[in-house]
């Protein structure tokens, strides 16, 4: 796992994590601005950087940024945001509570089981395209389930995807992210968590009704019309202001 920090030092210290199969890249694109509040903090993924390893597993992942975080800020962190599969790596942290934040956001958080066929099937559509750039036709489906619209998706996905990811670290990764099951072990987390959404995130409102089970200190916010990662990519001027007074 690669780190790489913007902002002032002395600043108050925000984890920002990556989507599934993103460059950290893309995270800092549409959330620089920040960097004027806050020392940013972006991780960059096992398997989705120049130079990586193959992806391992969220439990690894998040051990890496506790280790960094307790050798570089004392263990403690002003605050957290991540996006799609980022906000399911927060989830690892949180359950694990071997580090402090004292606000997290989660942005789509993707953590109702799905169940392994849906990560096989996802993964092999992944692959399709990066390996040919086209996409099979149950791409329609999955779309519908998050809310969106094929066109947008393929607009987003040449602006923040990771492309050259190989097919072993999209199997694992992918395979991971639609089984991972909340653990009860994060209603031990003491601080407070928001959890943010579109209306049109099925999938995204089931894992807020899990992490509700669970969570003792919790917001949501539900978003109307919005589908899966729109907030972020579509209205990002809102989206950067809006995680700013939270995190205040």
């Amino acid at each position: 796992m690669e780190f790489h920090e913007f902002g002032q030092k002395n600043a108050p210290a925000v984890l920002i994590n990556h989507g599934m199969g993103q460059h950290w890249h893309s995270q800092y694109a549409l959330l620089k601005p920040l960097a004027e509040h806050y020392r940013l903090i972006f991780t960059a993924m096992d398997g989705f950087y120049e130079g990586s390893g193959t992806f391992t597993a969220f439990a690894d992942q998040a051990r890496q940024i506790e280790e960094y975080v307790q050798a570089n800020y004392g263990g403690k962190l002003h605050g957290a945001y991540g996006a799609s599969q980022g906000a399911l790596l927060l989830t690892e942290l949180l359950t694990r509570g071997n580090i402090a934040i004292e606000n997290t956001i989660m942005d789509g958080c993707y953590v109702a089981h799905q169940g392994w066929i849906a990560g096989w099937v996802t993964a092999w559509m992944f692959k399709k395209f990066k390996n040919t750039g086209k996409f099979p036709a149950l791409i329609h489906l999955m779309m519908k389930l998050m809310g969106m619209k094929l066109e947008d998706m393929i607009s987003d996905m040449e602006k923040t995807l990771y492309m050259q990811a190989t097919d072993e670290t999209i199997d694992r990764n992918f395979l991971q992210n639609y089984t991972y099951r909340t653990r009860k072990d994060i209603a031990a987390w003491p601080h407070m968590v928001h959890l943010w959404c579109g209306s049109k995130e099925p999938y995204a409102l089931k894992s807020h009704k899990e992490l509700k089970r669970y969570l003792p200190n919790y917001e949501e916010t539900v978003m109307d019309g919005l589908g899966h990662g729109e907030f972020l990519l579509k209205q990002t001027d809102a989206a950067c202001e809006m995680i700013r007074q939270t995190l205040q």
